[in-house]
């Protein structure tokens, strides 16, 4: 399958499932829907905690609010940090095989192979690429006025083959998380979508625009096989980033979703990913 029609099938799946997943929920709970469009509070009795903060539903203040089309909390608030968990919940015995619980998977090209596991004392996801393309993603509501910054760790074990983010014929990444930001009230054809890259070949801070969604934005964040096979974290301003590529105010993030790919280049792509978490600003 060609760059173009893989890229392209990725970038609509990723604002798409909004409609199938995030936007039934949403449009089937008033409110859910008023708490994320900002229209009303989430709770018209809100529980106070200790602190006197108004807390919601879960007992999180408002932009901690996380739900899935199950209504299942998919973050835990920890001290100012909303954790996104890799699984819910992380099964008894480890390594697992598979999609974890919590997220929902997407095969373009060949099939995934997905594994949740403990490595170097943390908790992870490990992705690999055959060949293949796909896509894990889950609701994750946040509001970036309060939890800006977005925080996780990469480990890549193999990058595609010559990979370029820059050139059609070889749009493959190792590693890739993308943040989606439903725009109502058409949010398959409006959506916003972030995506930060470890590239093979692009340079670190290359911005570029999906050629088959000018909605889908890119920034490489790690580039080259220097720091392959080391745990590398990153932080990021999704706020700012936001403001930069889209020039306005963003809404509140709506997913978050995992990928690999190596089916441009014909090779194989391996990568770990654990720690997601949006934090507020130091």
């Amino acid at each position: 399958m060609t760059r173009r029609r893989s890229r392209a099938l990725a970038a609509l799946v990723v604002v798409g499932v909004l409609a199938v997943g995030f936007g039934v929920f949403v449009a089937a709970s008033p409110r859910h829907r008023a708490f994320y469009r900002g229209d009303t509070p989430v709770s018209a009795t809100p529980e106070t905690s200790a602190t006197g903060a108004a807390r919601g539903p879960l007992g999180l203040t408002r932009s901690a609010i996380v739900a899935t089309t199950r209504a299942q909390a998919s973050v835990i608030a920890r001290d100012g940090r909303l954790e996104v968990p890799l699984a819910d919940p992380v099964p008894w015995t480890l390594p697992a095989d598979g999609t974890p619980a919590g997220w929902t998977l997407k095969e373009f090209v060949g099939q995934a192979d997905v594994e949740l596991r403990r490595t170097e004392g943390r908790l992870a996801l490990r992705l690999r690429s055959d060949k293949s393309s796909f896509l894990l993603y889950r609701d994750v509501i946040v509001d970036l006025a309060e939890t800006p910054n977005l925080t996780w760790s990469w480990k890549v074990m193999r990058l595609p083959a010559a990979g370029d983010a820059r050139t059609p014929k070889k749009d493959d990444q190792a590693a890739q998380l993308y943040v989606v930001f439903p725009r109502w009230p058409s949010p398959v054809t409006k959506s916003d979508v972030i995506g930060y890259l470890w590239d093979t070949s692009a340079p670190v801070d290359s911005r570029l625009t999906s050629a088959k969604a000018e909605n889908v934005k890119l920034i490489v964040v790690e580039s080259g096989r220097q720091n392959v096979g080391t745990w590398r974290r990153f932080e990021r301003n999704v706020l700012d980033d936001y403001v930069a590529l889209f020039n306005r105010k963003p809404p509140r993030v709506g997913k978050i979703a995992l990928m690999i790919d190596s089916n441009d280049t014909r090779s194989d792509a391996e990568s770990f990913v654990a720690s997601l978490a949006f934090t507020r600003p130091r």
